[in-house]
């Protein structure tokens, strides 16, 4: 009886291993690479989430503010203009 559980055992350990390592293969091929200014900016917006800019969120108004050129278009009513200079500085200290 207790080769039964023996084999039961190092069945699943394999098992487990097994799926451990396609997993991590898996999760290796389909990383997601994001842009780490993004993080930056979004810690300089005052985080309201409120949508006031057109965006869905401050996560999303920071993604915009790094993928565009200049920030002419784009505004921060929470923030105001503070917001956006302390924004526009960040983005031409990087360039």
């Amino acid at each position: 009886m207790s080769i039964i559980v023996l084999y039961t055992i190092a069945t699943l350990s394999i098992l487990g291993g097994s799926a451990a390592v396609i997993l991590y293969f898996v999760a290796q091929k389909f990383k997601v690479y994001e842009d780490p200014r993004i993080d930056e900016v979004e810690k300089v917006l005052p985080g309201a989430n409120c949508g006031g800019c057109g965006y869905a969120g401050c996560r999303a108004f920071a993604e915009a503010c790094v993928k565009a050129s200049d920030l002419v278009d784009l505004y921060c009513p929470v923030g105001g203009n503070e917001v956006m200079s302390k924004v526009q500085k960040f983005l031409d200290w990087l360039q």
